[in-house]
């Protein structure tokens, strides 16, 4: 019998990690929720009965965090075959690009950019060691591509946009090698940071990844939103 697929997710307690979470353990996958609030990862596991997901703190701005959550999933799985960089922020979004705070603006790449980038080099020697194809997926948005610049929320803007480029980037480097790199946007969902008023359910904004992930879907380096090609 197939070992099942080992996956992490960051930012997996709530919202789209969640239900990226859930996805993946209705499709068998070993899913490890990384949070920075175990009681609480663990609250959502037990009410959506996901017997297959386990709770591992993980704080995208802690070095030590990370590399802890890699030699427990070593450890325990010898393997990891997705690791899905979902955790992210988004504060002032209203604010004027002659006005954000600096402190607010390094804030969000800590978390958005820099904590992907951090996380991946940390986690890229276990996946390269998958007896399958590996896979990192990036969560970015639509806001981080060229064509939807404005006067406003630029420090989030333009840490997806880095994100964007380090998804190419790494996707250069690994051209030709078992792990395959991509990133989505999931659209505005429902969540504590995209607010009541979206028009999509986190399971709706969680699509395009678990067709990345198990079914197939997109190029290496390709950065999609409802299963098809988004702009850059």
């Amino acid at each position: 019998m197939d070992q099942p697929r080992v996956a992490l997710i960051s930012g997996g307690n709530r919202g789209i990690g969640l239900a990226i979470c859930a996805a993946l353990s209705e499709r068998g996958v070993r899913v490890y929720m990384g949070c920075r609030d175990i009681a609480k990862a663990q609250q959502a596991i037990d009410h959506h009965q996901l017997s297959s997901v386990t709770p591992v703190m993980l704080e995208v701005t802690d070095e030590d965090s990370m590399v802890r959550v890699i030699e427990h999933i070593e450890t325990e799985q010898g393997r990891l075959d997705l690791l899905i960089n979902n955790a992210g922020i988004a504060r002032g979004v209203r604010d004027k690009v002659s006005e954000e705070e600096l402190t607010q603006i390094r804030a969000t790449f800590e978390v958005n950019f820099f904590g992907t980038w951090r996380l991946t080099q940390k986690a890229l020697p276990l996946l390269q060691q998958s007896g399958d194809p590996a896979h990192i997926i990036n969560i970015s948005s639509g806001y981080g591509s060229s064509e939807k610049v404005v006067d406003t929320n630029l420090a989030y803007c333009s840490s997806k946009a880095a994100l964007n480029a380090f998804t190419r980037a790494l996707a250069c480097e690994l051209e030709g090698s078992s792990v395959k790199v991509t990133c989505m946007t999931p659209g505005w969902v429902r969540t504590k940071m995209g607010g009541m008023g979206a028009p999509r359910t986190p399971k709706e904004g969680a699509d395009t990844v678990i067709w990345l992930a198990l079914e197939g879907g997109g190029e290496h380096g390709g950065f999609y939103k409802d299963r098809e090609p988004f702009p850059w």
